[in-house]
């Protein structure tokens, strides 16, 4: 099965906003980017993925050490969450691919063994999700084909994509797994992730932070 993973980029600036009380915007730019790359990182090794894409329109993603190894899709204005990830699911269905996974930038905990259980769940569902620790988004969401549900990123987005899983009685599974769900977005999850956190650049990151 080809399956490509759609990273939706913010640019680094605007990114965090909710840790301005306690981060400055470059440490705030450095955490954004120090996750992405440790979680595109983690993406690469897998032995699951075909292809990996990151859409935005940050410049600084062609700064990745490992860059050649993902597919940079270049926004040309920024239109949120749903254009970002739909430009990705459009170009996995033009290339071929049977499936597609949504994978936000700012979930540092994820790791392999994570990926090995996500995959065990594959042959026999078509979406499979899991929400954000407060139920209040979708920190992943596999779809096979690509566009068998649609894309809905704005507010309470685990229940609108839960709807459409149920109008069409799609074969589905949630994922409740804490290395998905746990996005550093607060500041209360900085402390709950670096606890769990391995060697990193996330983790060198927030060791200065503390």
């Amino acid at each position: 099965m080809k399956i490509g993973v759609i990273i939706p980029v913010k640019k680094f600036n605007d990114s965090k906003q909710r840790l301005s009380s306690i981060c400055t915007l470059e440490e705030r730019r450095d955490l954004s980017r120090s996750m992405l790359f440790d979680i595109c990182d983690v993406l690469i090794k897998s032995e699951y993925f075909t292809e990996i894409a990151l859409v935005s329109s940050e410049e600084e993603i062609t700064q990745y050490e490992n860059y050649d190894d993902i597919t940079y899709l270049r926004e040309n204005e920024v239109n949120g969450v749903d254009n970002a990830v739909e430009l990705g699911n459009r170009y996995f269905i033009e290339e071929g691919f049977d499936a597609t996974v949504v994978i936000p930038g700012d979930i540092p905990l994820i790791h392999n063994k994570v990926l090995d259980e996500l995959f065990n769940l594959i042959k026999d569902n078509q979406v499979i999700i899991t929400p954000s620790r407060k139920k209040n988004g979708t920190n992943l969401l596999f779809r096979s084909p690509p566009d068998i549900i649609g894309t809905s990123y704005d507010n309470n987005s685990y229940f609108k994509h839960l709807d459409m899983i149920k109008v069409r009685n799609l074969q589905h599974w949630i994922y409740l797994e804490d290395s998905i769900r746990l996005d550093l977005d607060e500041p209360e999850d900085i402390k709950i992730i670096n606890e769990r956190l391995l060697d990193s650049r996330t983790k060198s990151l927030l060791k200065k932070f503390n």
